[in-house]
């Protein structure tokens, strides 16, 4: 009787084991899954650590936590209101400057029930490799002599970048028998350098930037002070040409002006060719030079541009040197900078030009006398001509000159229908001799009377 107790009871108790098992809800005993994009970081104070990945669970996520202690991060998702089945993250932390490593950035996932999946991210020390730079500074600075006060003072305002935090700045200057240190803190920051000059010279200047990491930028700049230089009011004009001071003029049919490309608010950018270090270079608003507004070099300055409207003769031509050279000029701010081009960047491909006006016959140019210049002779007759230069014969990438919002610009057309539009010339009163260059490395086209 007893024996057929017990057993009967033990078949009672795996009955009920099995209707609860039955009831638990599927799933219920899988830990959640965790996938993070890395198991290892190299960091240093200040970065920012971008971390992402996906957190699942069959059943629904409860909660997810990222936590490092020595950082006193503890940043926990409350995800029991969606409990959702699977959660991606995208994750910034920010290492703090005063951070110690190793660490261990621990991620926890855990899902409604309570069962929980942890990964271990080794955080170990790397210092940046990218030295700070300085936004600012020239090589040369022009510190006018103020008309009022008859002081010369400087107002410069430098913002200096790190890939690490800034550590600080150093300004020497030895004319003035000055050296100020500055302390900084951040990846940006911005110092302002206000010394004042007894007379009127050039003043050596050195930056040196170091940031935590050991990182160190030098930069020299030559401060010239200056007596006050008047520079006539500007606008923002929709274009402006460059043009060699020299050449004539009367000398060409198209190309004496070269379009200058609108960059910015007060900013245009050329493409130009130096045959020799006294070339110089002047712009212009408008295609015409008497009385016109010219913009040229500093007397006292190689990188100040300045206008001089009342007298034209007192604009110094650029001279970048011999070479092809990029432009670019600052009217608000005052300033131009150059920057080499490489002819070898240059394309060499053939280049055909229209010289049967009534057929639209190509002609192979021939090459010039520099390494990218092709040219070729030509008869330019009476009226309003068109011409036009192909790298294929068939019109499909035609250079020409055209009409834009911002006014007249040049430049490669490519054409999707054949249609063989070209560049317009002006009108001449006399059927003349022409020779034609196209400069492959700066895309310019010259049209000169023989």
């Amino acid at each position: 009787m007893r024996n057929r107790f017990f057993i009967l009871t033990m078949l009672l108790t795996a009955t009920v084991v099995v209707l609860l098992t039955g009831c638990r809800e599927e799933g219920a005993d899988e830990r959640p899954g965790l996938y993070v994009n890395t198991d290892l970081i190299y960091a240093f104070p200040g970065e920012d650590i971008h971390l992402s990945g996906q957190a699942s669970c069959f059943t629904g996520l409860q909660q997810f936590a990222i936590r490092c202690d020595a950082w006193k991060v503890n940043d926990v998702t409350d995800l029991s209101g969606q409990k959702p089945v699977v959660w991606n993250f995208e994750y910034v932390l920010h290492v703090p400057t005063d951070a110690t490593f190793p660490q261990q950035l621990i991620i926890t996932a855990t899902d409604v029930h309570g069962s929980e999946i942890k990964k271990n991210i080794s955080v170990l020390f790397a210092p940046a490799t990218r030295a700070p730079y300085v936004e600012g500074l020239r090589k040369q600075m022009a510190i006018e002599k103020d008309t009022i006060s008859g002081t010369i003072k400087s107002d410069i305002t430098l913002t200096l970048y790190g890939e690490d935090n800034l550590k600080e700045a150093v300004v020497s200057i030895p004319s003035l028998s000055k050296q100020d240190t500055f302390r900084l803190t951040r990846k940006e920051e911005k110092i302002h350098l206000n010394y004042t000059f007894n007379d009127v010279g050039h003043n050596a200047m050195t930056l040196t930037v170091s940031d935590n990491s050991g990182n160190v930028t030098v930069m020299e700049s030559d401060l010239v002070a200056i007596e006050n230089e008047h520079a006539d009011a500007i606008a923002d004009y929709p274009n402006m040409f460059a043009f060699k001071r020299n050449e004539q003029e009367s000398d060409y049919i198209f190309g004496y002006y070269m379009f200058m490309e609108r960059k910015d608010d007060y900013c245009y950018q050329v493409l130009v060719y130096a045959e020799s270090d006294e070339t110089e270079f002047l712009f212009s608003t408008t295609k015409e030079t008497n009385g016109g507004r010219l913009f040229g070099e500093s007397p006292y300055v190689d990188e100040r541009i300045l206008s001089r409207q009342t007298l034209p003769g007192y604009v110094k031509g650029y001279k970048p040197g011999k070479g092809y050279w990029g432009l670019y000029i600052d009217l608000k701010r005052m300033y131009i900078e150059k920057w080499q081009l490489i002819p070898a960047d240059a394309s060499t491909a053939p280049l055909y030009h229209t010289g049967d006006w009534n057929g639209w016959k190509f002609d192979a140019m021939s090459k010039g006398a520099t390494a990218y210049e092709q040219v070729a002779d030509i008869t330019v007759y009476k009226g309003n001509q068109y011409f036009a230069f192909a790298t294929t014969t068939d019109w499909k990438n035609v250079w020409r000159t055209w009409k834009t919002d911002g006014g007249e610009f040049a430049g490669w057309w490519f054409s999707t229908d054949g249609g063989g539009d070209g560049a317009s010339l002006p009108t001449i009163d006399t059927d003349t001799e022409a020779h034609i260059s196209f400069d492959t490395a700066i895309k310019w086209c010259t049209i000169k009377k023989r």
